[in-house]
């Protein structure tokens, strides 16, 4: 079996004001390997700050402790802020909820897909842009040479998400956190991006940190499934196996979720347990 390419023990994200002390994640441990694992929960689950901290990008506030946290052979709880401007876009990359604002409004597309190449690369521009018009195609964008003048409020929320996918693939990192990707798209340009993403994934041999709140989509693009609920991983489990999940906490957002096959005048509201903050958790249907 191949090693993991990520690999979390006792993860712990705690900020600390002069009021009070707030733990953001608690305890998570996890693997990520060649695959496409989906973390979901509800907001302030902790699964972006889990998905920063891979990449060392939390707020200077707060104090990151664990076990150990790896990235292939990399240790990045020792990483100095060099070794991580490495690490970050090279090897690992991070695709953002809204290309908005992660993409520079000043720059043409083209040149900023250049850069994140010729970043990572000692490559001429000529080698950079034809790269950048080949990872365009790639994402299925029809006329890359029209695309790659335009400035990014130029063109449409589903390109633009396109765009920020090759803009995080052509460095041709080992491992892609994609937090909330699809969330700002319609119901078709969603599909049509998820089906880029799996596509150049299951190709490339990458693995994929898949964050969102919608566990429909979760349990049919992913291999694996993380459910957080306040700071914690509460169940680990296959993806084709999550209306077998155990614990009450993700019992409870399933049944939340509108079904086509049941009718009922209001949805069902997750009563939540104190009992959930501390207890007990399942990976693959056991308790851990």
């Amino acid at each position: 079996m191949d090693k993991p390419l990520i690999d979390v023990k006792d993860l712990t994200i705690r900020f600390e004001t002069p009021q009070r002390t707030f733990d953001a994640v608690r305890g998570v441990s996890f693997t990520i390997g060649r695959e496409k694992v989906g973390i979901v929960g509800e907001s302030g689950s902790g699964k972006s700050q889990t998905g920063r901290a891979l990449l060392k990008l939390t707020p200077k506030v707060a104090k990151i402790s664990a076990g150990h946290m790896r990235f292939k052979e990399t240790d990045l709880l020792a990483a100095s802020e060099r070794d991580m401007r490495k690490i970050r876009g090279n090897r690992i990359s991070m695709i953002l909820q809204d290309p908005k604002y992660s993409l520079n409004p000043l720059m043409r597309i083209g040149q900023q897909i250049v850069e994140a190449y010729r970043l990572h690369h000692n490559s001429p521009k000529a080698e950079a842009k034809a790269r950048a018009l080949a990872m365009l195609e790639s994402v299925q964008i029809r006329d890359p040479e029209r695309v790659f003048k335009l400035y990014p409020h130029e063109v449409s929320g589903g390109m633009g998400q396109r765009i920020m996918i090759a803009m995080m693939l052509i460095p041709e990192p080992d491992l892609i956190i994609a937090d909330e990707p699809t969330s700002a798209l319609d119901v078709t340009v969603r599909r049509q991006v998820l089906t880029i993403l799996d596509e150049l994934v299951t190709r490339r041999g990458t693995g994929l940190m898949f964050i969102s709140h919608d566990l429909n989509l979760v349990a049919d693009f992913c291999d694996r499934v993380l459910v957080m609920y306040a700071g914690r991983i509460m169940e680990d489990l296959p993806a084709k196996d999550l209306h077998k999940a155990q614990h009450p906490y993700t019992q409870a957002l399933l049944q939340s979720l509108p079904r086509l096959d049941v009718e009922a005048d209001e949805l069902t509201v997750p009563v939540r347990d104190p009992a959930w903050l501390d207890g007990p958790v399942y990976r693959n249907g056991v308790l851990a």
